[in-house]
């Protein structure tokens, strides 16, 4: 059994801490003052596709008071400078941090933030939502996590998700980790937003976006040494569920903050605005509807 923390028991974070600690796992969760008193009062609910909800009582916290063996960073990339001030360096120690946040910038910050732990790029793919705080819902069939493993930690922390019952792959390099999900993440983020729907009435609005955008996205990757084969990733597009949301246009649709610059930011910063002509040109058209 291993202590495991996550920070930020969202729609990622409380599936994470569900599973986890179904498997077995002492979890604390660490969040805000409300959602901490909230899961601590009434637990953590949790369901996924097909199965009845299920609650679990986790330790919550306003912040991480011991040790763990593992912690898993699940917050919003624009929240993630003061989320980190609840997880204190000194308690965290040489622990393994598995960031499961978009983008790809988040890795040197928690590095500093965190000198002695060992940090592994990981991404996941999966449609989840917090309802409200400690109400969670796995909304996609698929919960697809991948980690590096290039490190004996990222190997280990790949062993204790799949042990869980997720679905985990791994892959060598981090840059090809993060990567392989922000070139499909990218575009799929900007045209469901940019076009304020889902995928299929995206495509129907606005349907002269999507190849540039993958091809940029893919650009940007190749810029950083990843290969992405852009026809694969436009077909993954084009075959998602007709109702399905990016997580940006949810963020829209609800008035919260967008993750903009942590998913478009670095195919711009790679491609420079001349080469990243459609990027910036979505970029802007979510900007002026902000």
């Amino acid at each position: 059994m291993a202590t495991v923390g996550v920070l930020g028991p969202g729609g990622v974070g409380g599936l994470i801490a569900a599973r986890l600690g179904a498997a077995g796992h002492e979890v604390t969760v660490v969040a805000t003052e409300r959602t901490a008193a909230e899961i601590t009062a009434r637990g953590l609910s949790f369901q996924a596709p097909g199965t009845a909800a299920t609650t679990s009582y986790p330790d919550a916290r306003p912040w991480l008071t011991a040790p763990v063996d593992l912690l898993v960073v699940a917050v919003k990339a624009t929240e993630l400078l003061a989320a980190v001030q609840r997880v204190p360096a000194a308690v965290l120690g040489g622990a393994t941090v598995v960031p499961l946040l978009n983008g790809i910038d988040h890795l040197p910050v928690l590095r500093a933030v965190y000198p002695s732990a060992s940090v592994v790029a990981a991404s996941i793919a999966v449609e989840a939502a917090r309802h409200r705080p400690g109400v969670v819902e796995q909304l996609s069939g698929m919960a697809d996590l991948v980690l590096a493993d290039g490190t004996t930690e990222g190997a280990r922390a790949a062993e204790l998700f799949r042990a869980a019952g997720l679905t985990v792959g791994t892959h060598p390099d981090e840059q090809t980790v993060l990567w392989r999900k922000l070139s499909f993440l990218d575009p799929f983020a900007l045209l469901t937003t940019g076009a304020d729907a889902p995928i299929e009435e995206a495509l129907r609005r606005r349907p002269e976006w999507l190849r540039p955008l993958v091809d940029e996205a893919a650009a940007a990757a190749a810029a950083h040494g990843v290969d992405i084969n852009a026809d694969a990733v436009e077909s993954r597009i084009r075959s998602l569920p007709g109702t399905m949301r990016s997580s940006m246009l949810r963020d829209r649709q609800a008035g919260r903050a967008l993750e903009l610059d942590a998913i478009a930011g670095p195919v711009i910063r790679a491609l420079g605005h001349a080469k990243a002509t459609t990027t910036v040109e979505v970029a802007r058209a979510i900007l002026g509807n902000s």
